[in-house]
């Protein structure tokens, strides 16, 4: 699956658009958190890029550092190079330091897991996580990718787009699995329509049975794509009148507080 520009104009009609820099990073996020290695033809199929280019992409970014080579035929890893990078930009966001704090006050509420994502083609990657220990809720970590039509994560992000990059994106959903988008898309569309009045949506029971989630986006700078803050939990425990009651209120307040800090940060 491929992705789309994270904002303003497409690259087909900005003129400042470097390509090759956005195949090269869509090249590196094609690396999942339980991907050891990756072929050539399978880093083709997840970036859409044509095999020879991919061949020439896996070459520079070995000769870089970013990737090693294993095996014959080859199969390439991310390289610790690649952590240099994400801890620096981590720790240049300041999320390190705001969000967490704010997220582990959150999860005291109960046995729940609080999530912070970013987009990430056609699913979100959670780049945060804040549980108890005795939360129980799915085997998900940093690193993890959740699908966008059935997640409350997802619909958070599909309704805080502006409506051109929303129905682009809704497009190439439809377009990479007809039969769950069939299946999602009126829900879909009832969280995008109440969003702006509620500022969360819902996901109860709509990803796995068992699991009931709410989620928000917070917004930095009008261009970026927004990050977003979930809340889940086993439907015994976050209920539709408990979320209502207690945790709804709580993800917006935390959401407001992370992002008047993060753009303190910034100023």
């Amino acid at each position: 699956m491929t992705s789309t520009a994270t904002s303003g104009k497409t690259p087909g009609t900005d003129r400042q658009f470097v390509t090759s820099l956005a195949r090269g990073l869509r090249f590196l996020a094609a690396f999942g958190p339980d991907d050891r290695t990756l072929s050539n033809q399978e880093l083709a199929l997840r970036t859409g890029l044509p095999r020879p280019t991919v061949a020439r992409f896996t070459h520079t970014l070995c000769k870089l550092g970013y990737l090693m080579s294993h095996d014959d035929p080859p199969r390439f890893s991310l390289a610790p190079k690649v952590v240099e990078l994400s801890h620096a930009a981590y720790a240049a966001t300041g999320l390190r330091d705001i969000a967490r704090p704010a997220m582990a006050t959150l999860s005291e509420m109960g046995d729940v897991s609080i999530s912070l994502a970013v987009p990430s083609g056609l699913s979100v990657r959670y780049i945060e996580m804040a549980r108890r220990p005795q939360a129980i809720v799915l085997n998900l970590d940093v690193g993890a990718l959740v699908p966008l039509p059935q997640t409350a994560i997802g619909r958070a992000y599909l309704a805080a787009l502006p409506e051109d990059r929303r129905a682009e994106l809704m497009a190439q959903l439809e377009a990479d699995d007809p039969a769950t988008w069939a299946a999602q898309k009126n829900r879909v569309a009832a969280a995008v329509a109440a969003f702006p009045e509620l500022g969360y949506a819902a996901s109860f029971g709509d990803w796995k049975p068992e699991l009931n989630a709410i989620a928000t986006a917070i917004r930095i700078t009008d261009e970026a794509d927004p990050l977003l803050l979930s809340i889940g939990g086993l439907s015994s425990i976050l209920t539709p009148e408990l979320a209502e009651r207690d945790y709804i209120p709580a993800l917006l307040s935390t959401a407001r507080a992370i992002g008047s800090r993060l753009r303190r940060h910034f100023l």
